[in-house]
Parts: structure tokens; sequence; C-alpha cells
């Protein structure tokens, strides 16, 4: 434990600060609102949506903009009496608050599974979900990443020949939560199996495939050198690291709300499927895709639950099945936390969600 704390006193020392950087909130009413917004591409940091080809009037806009542009952001939002609100008043503050959380020392389980955990923690308790539920779930080295790291998947479920609901977290790197959800998931159905009726019979039903951390190389730069890193990191000879893997599979690729930019933070890769931890995961899917019967991919910021499509406007054949299940899945989360999420497909929402599913 204090090495691991050791590791992260160095991991905040030496990382990129953000001091004095704001998330804005924008509310784009008219065309020329619109423009303005994607003229920010060129130094802004896009939260939500995370593409500013993909603001349109009456789309609200949640934006990083660097200390060292926020006055003249301002001034021009201002010229062109385009509203915004300040939703972060300063974006290192709300990392420092993070990073001192994780430096606490846990104790109890309860404690460990309310912080975030580096990939190195992570790979440590999926060794030890696996010697402790040997009868219940295994681990396998599904593939490698760019910077040659393995990317995990775990098999859980009381028998491995029962149909697959396929889960992956942390596709996008500074999105801590999405693998801390998959920990979460995984603990709580290996400690209840056998005791809570309905898990055990999901556990008896199905087996649950999970790519905990999928960007394991952008995941483990997020907690050392840039807090904000979303992509991977493969160098492919540009002056700019990584591709966006979620724009990265092989279907429409290139299309709507990506980029050619590398430098861009929606930049969709060289070729179809170059990045490693994409080809991983299509080639399971490829391999077992008449078992999967459910995919759920986890990412954070927006509360909502979104299905396909999201690269064109049109519906799925089953978009009433889809449609029904995130409406409970929004209902139940409301009924215990009272938080309310919004539910549709990709292309009411102005977002780029995977496509290589749908």
């Amino acid at each position: 434990m204090k090495f691991l704390l050791v590791l992260t006193f160095v991991a905040v020392a030496f990382a990129k600060k953000f001091d004095g950087d704001q998330v804005l909130t924008l509310y784009p009413a008219e065309l020329a609102h619109v423009v303005a917004i994607h003229e920010l591409e060129e130094f802004a940091d896009f939260w939500s949506p995370d593409s500013p080809s993909l603001v349109n009037v009456g789309t609200t806009v949640d934006v990083r903009i660097p200390r060292d542009h926020l006055l003249k952001t301002k001034q021009v939002l201002a010229e062109i009496k385009l509203n915004y609100d300040v939703k972060i008043h300063d974006v290192q503050e709300m990392i420092n608050k993070q990073f001192d959380s994780v430096k606490t020392p846990y104790a109890t389980d309860e404690q460990y599974y309310n912080t975030y955990h580096t990939i190195e923690e992570i790979n440590a308790w999926q060794t030890d979900m696996v010697n402790t539920y040997p009868n219940l779930i295994s681990q396998e080295v599904a593939g490698a990443s760019f910077e040659n790291r393995p990317i995990s998947r775990l098999t859980m479920g009381k028998s491995k020949d029962n149909p697959i609901f396929l889960i992956d977290c942390g596709i996008h790197a500074r999105e801590w939560i999405s693998p801390a959800f998959c920990q979460c998931f995984v603990n709580r159905m290996l400690t209840k199996y056998g005791v809570d009726a309905g898990v055990t019979a999901m556990m008896d039903s199905l087996t649950f495939v999970i790519f905990p951390v999928l960007n394991v190389d952008g995941y483990a730069y997020s907690w050392t050198d840039d807090r904000m890193w979303r992509k991977t990191r493969s160098n492919y000879g540009t002056i700019c690291f990584g591709v966006d893997p979620n724009r990265n599979f092989d279907a429409a690729w290139s299309g709507p709300g990506s980029s050619s930019n590398p430098c861009s933070e929606t930049y969709y890769g060289p070729s179809m499927a170059s990045e490693p931890l994409t080809k991983t995961l299509q080639s399971y899917v490829k391999t077992n895709y008449q078992k999967i019967k459910a995919y759920v991919t986890f990412h954070s910021y927006g509360q909502v639950f979104i299905f396909p499509y999201s690269y064109a406007n049109k519906d799925v054949p089953n978009k009433d099945e889809h449609n029904a299940l995130a409406a409970n899945a929004a209902a139940a989360i409301e009924s215990v936390n009272r938080k309310k999420y919004t539910y549709g497909p990709g292309y009411e929402f102005h977002v780029s969600c995977r496509r290589w599913f749908g």
C-alpha cells in the first residue's frame, strides 16, 4: 500500500496542470453562435458533445477553455450575445480534490470501491477476484496495447456456455468512473451470488464477459501525465499522439462527428481498426457474435442511455425494445438515487457513440 501511495504522489507532482481552466456551458440560439463554437476547436476541449461538428442551434455545449484563452473567449461570447454559464470555475481544483481522495488509505471493501484505482491496482484486483472466486470468474489476456500492456478480459458466471452479456469499460482514458463501475459490478455479482436471488439468477443464466479497462495505455497516462487525456497512446509519426478508439471501429469510419486531424480529440485514426484495443474487441465480437445477446459500453458524463444509431438519422429494427430497456434502467436509477437519466437513439443526442455494434 505505501508503494502505491508513493506512485500516486509522483503522478500528481509531474502531471500536466489545468490551473485556471474553466468549463463553460454554452447555449447557441442562432447560426452565428454555432459558427463561433466551431471556431473554438483549435484550443478548446469539447466535453458534451465531444465534437464541435455535432453542435447545432439548440444544442447545450459543455467545453473546457484553457486559461490563456478564457478572457478572449468570454469577450467573443459577450459580443455575439451567446449565453453561457460557468460550470467548473477551476478544473485543476477539481482534479486536486479527486487525487486527494485516492491518497486516502482504505481498510475495507466499501472504502476500496468508493475510490479510483491505477491500472496496476486494477490488474492486482483482477487476480484477487479470480483467486477468491475461481468457480465463478476467470481472466484471460485478450490482446496487447500499443505500448504492450495486456488488455484483460474477465468471464463471469456459473457456466461459460450461457448467452453472453458483453460489457466494456474505460475506452476513453479520462473517464475513470467507467473502470470503477466495472470493478463494482464484478464485486457485487460475485459477493452476492447465492445470497441475492436476482444476482444468482443472472449468474446462473448468463455469461458476463467484461473488459475492465480497454484503453490501458491512455488510462495509465491519465494518472501519470495528463488527467484530461482521452485517446489511445499510439504514435503514427505525426506531432500528436493517439486515436479516439470510439471512432476507430470498422463501421461508418471517418463519418460525422469524427476528425481527420491527428491532434483532434475525435481523430478516427490512420485506418479502420488501427488501434490494438479496437482489433481486440472486434475480434472477440466476430468470434462470438451468435452468442452475444446484450452489449453495454460504459462512458461518463451526461447521464444518458444511448442506443443505436448515432451515425445516421434512422432507427434500429428493435428500437422499441431498446427504448423499453433504457426507460426501465432510467426509472430504476431514479427510484434509488433520485438521479434523472434521459435516453434515446444516439442521433437524438448529437453524439457519436460506438457504431460498429449497431
